[in-house]
């Protein structure tokens, strides 16, 4: 990646660049884990999910330089790719009809712009995965009993319970929250950052 933050390029405007392996390979590290969650997500029988998200890669190997970043959302766009795949795979399985209507007509953008109800999951889904991603980055910076706290708390542990479970000042156990937090929503502006162009 280029040093210098005014030619900083997010990784997925590397990734257009065909020339650039690393980037798409980062690229690839990043999404096929979230392509293979959806589609799982869709009901794509197990022993398919790979085959489907291959699918998904090689035409995004085609089909992201020319994304257009004003026209819509990377995730919309991702979305969509991820819907047209599984649409062909459920018309491929015959005896899976009924999938098919979940997913069919009735359940795009309707008249007014409101997102479908497989644009919502995917949206939910997509939040989720970068906070997880997130995470993983805030366990590799915190040692001790830091990041134990913070989930403590998401847990709904109050912090006089999370003071006695782990035998820390309740002014620690304020502390450690706090900075976990900031850490945290550092971690997930640097992902968006990364993963989504602006």
């Amino acid at each position: 990646m280029n040093e210098h933050k005014s030619t900083r390029y997010t990784l997925l405007q590397r990734a257009c660049d065909l020339n650039d392996a690393q980037a798409w390979e980062e690229f690839v590290e990043y999404y096929r884990c979230f392509i293979l969650y959806i589609l799982r997500k869709l009901g794509v029988d197990a022993g398919d999910v790979e085959d489907v998200a291959q699918q998904i890669l090689l035409s995004l190997t085609r089909d992201l330089p020319g994304y257009d970043p004003s026209r819509s959302r990377f995730r919309s766009w991702l979305s969509q790719v991820i819907r047209n795949a599984a649409f062909s795979y459920f018309r491929k399985q015959k005896n899976q009809k009924k999938r098919i209507q979940i997913f069919g007509v009735e359940q795009r953008i309707d008249a007014e712009g409101q997102p479908s109800e497989i644009d919502q999951r995917i949206e939910l889904e997509w939040t989720t995965y970068i906070a997880q991603l997130a995470m993983e980055r805030v366990r590799n910076v915190f040692q001790g009993k830091a990041v134990e706290v913070f989930e403590l708390g998401l847990d709904g542990l109050s912090a006089a319970e999370i003071s006695e479970q782990t035998d820390l000042e309740v002014s620690s156990v304020y502390t450690f929250r706090k900075r976990v937090k900031k850490q945290l929503f550092l971690e997930i502006r640097a992902i968006v950052a990364d993963l989504e162009p602006s």
